[in-house]
């Protein structure tokens, strides 16, 4: 009995000792307050509570390294919903001018590009770039690059891969003995194999990961979205693709397809997901709960639909000198790096160099060949980026930064109509594997 009394002695004296500290770093450090205050009750606390729940010095011990552990865990992703803890830090260093400060890149910086390629993996939107020096290390594969392979044929090196999928087609038509309009499984089949077969090429030729469209039909529906996964999974396995590895699913942003890549993030298969079509920061944080690998903003629209209701831009995103789709891209890139989410940021749709240099650090941007050819013959000298994880630490975000589950006009005319022109886009593709396979082309 003595021993514990003494126990509970000591820990209050800490807890004590705590609470001062935290008054006297409030005084040196102006703007700590809210942090330490908060993190010196939570640790009171834990020591009133261990306290009111003596038992062995081991169980003392574990809850009360556990509670000093916890103060710097505190989920500010969910208490930014709920409209708390929104100042909360994830880290301090003690020397935080140093720790904000770029490291000077090592390679030889002689262009635009040169430069943003340091910082940010640079994807271009069609594989092959003319007249500029730059390998990508990703690809992505989606129905406008299908149909324009399925169409033109006019890239070599896929063009084997493609007559051999229109081959199996109408070897697996003639087989079962269609004559017009082949079954919808069956078509649906022949549309897996050719993205898959594209993706393996591309998987070859890439040191990164390769991203997938899933079918934006079935945006809607969570169990259909997992099921046409697992089958493009099947089909990539069929083409010697590691898909665990190399491969992103690109699930469009509906509240069912966030439902979906957090199920199949989840799965024993761990498949990585790439939350597309995302166009508010209630999409983003929703797909950074759900532990998805890649997040797609598109900046091009989102700017897009504000220059058409300027009355509509909200305040959040209003910010002089920046638009409103580069102003929603940093704001997603803060809150993940600054909430320590393991997701990354895909920004996409960026169509000009003064965007392009503003997302710069970014952890993924997709550009057309213009711009990266344009870029490549720009001067470039080293100069910090706009974006990074240091400085997202310092960012604070209010409810109304996040919005709940509020996705705002914007957002939800954006999300349909990109998910009917994706669509549009599948149908065309299968409208031509349909005539494929009768011997019209």
């Amino acid at each position: 009995k003595k021993n514990i009394n003494d126990m509970r002695h000591q820990t209050f004296i800490f807890a004590f000792a705590a609470l001062l500290s935290a008054t006297t770093l409030v005084c040196l450090r102006p703007g700590r307050g809210a942090l330490l205050n908060k993190a010196a009750t939570r640790l009171y606390n834990g020591a009133t509570n261990i306290n009111s729940r003596m038992g062995s010095s081991r169980s003392l011990n574990g809850k009360f390294t556990s509670s000093l552990i916890n103060i710097h865990n505190l989920n500010p992703l969910s208490q930014c919903r709920r409209g708390g803890g929104t100042k909360v830090r994830t880290s301090v260093t003690d020397n935080e001018d140093a720790a904000t400060k770029p490291t000077k890149p090592k390679a030889m910086i002689s262009s635009k590009l040169d430069w943003l390629s340091h910082y940010t993996e640079i994807i271009p939107d069609a594989f092959t770039i003319e007249g500029v020096n730059y390998k990508p290390k990703s690809g992505t594969v989606s129905g406008p690059l299908i149909l324009r392979l399925l169409e033109q044929r006019g890239q070599s090196f896929i063009d084997e891969e493609v007559k051999r999928a229109l081959a199996t087609a109408m070897d697996t038509a003639t087989t079962r003995m269609v004559v017009s309009v082949q079954p919808k499984e069956m078509l649906a089949h022949e549309r897996r194999s050719v993205y898959a077969l594209v993706a393996a090429k591309m998987a070859q030729m890439v040191s990164g990961r390769v991203s997938i469209e899933v079918d934006p039909r079935v945006s809607h529906e969570a169990s259909l979205i997992v099921q046409e996964v697992q089958e493009l999974a099947k089909c990539l396995s069929n083409n010697d693709v590691e898909v665990k590895s190399k491969i992103l699913f690109k699930i469009p942003g509906t509240w069912e397809g966030i439902l979906a890549a957090k199920m199949l993030t989840l799965q024993e298969e761990e498949y990585s997901c790439q939350v597309t079509h995302v166009y508010s920061m209630a999409q983003a944080t929703a797909a950074a709960e759900a532990k998805v690998a890649v997040i797609q903003p598109y900046v091009g629209r989102v700017n897009d639909w504000y220059s058409q209701h300027p009355d509509k831009v909200p305040r959040e995103l209003q910010m002089e000198g920046v638009t409103p789709g580069v102003v929603l891209a940093g704001k997603i890139f803060n809150f993940i790096k600054k909430y320590q989410s393991n997701s990354k940021v895909m920004a996409v749709s960026v169509r000009n160099i003064e965007d392009a240099i503003a997302l710069s650090g970014v952890d993924y941007m997709v550009l057309a060949p213009p711009l990266i050819r344009q870029l490549a013959n720009m001067p470039g000298q080293f100069e910090p980026p706009a974006l990074s994880p240091e400085t997202a630490g310092n960012q604070n975000f209010t409810p109304q930064d996040v919005r709940g589950h509020d996705l705002g006009e914007c957002a939800e005319e954006l999300l349909e109509a990109s998910i009917r022109s994706s669509s549009e886009f599948v149908d065309r593709v299968e409208n031509i594997l349909s005539n494929t396979a009768v011997g019209s082309i």
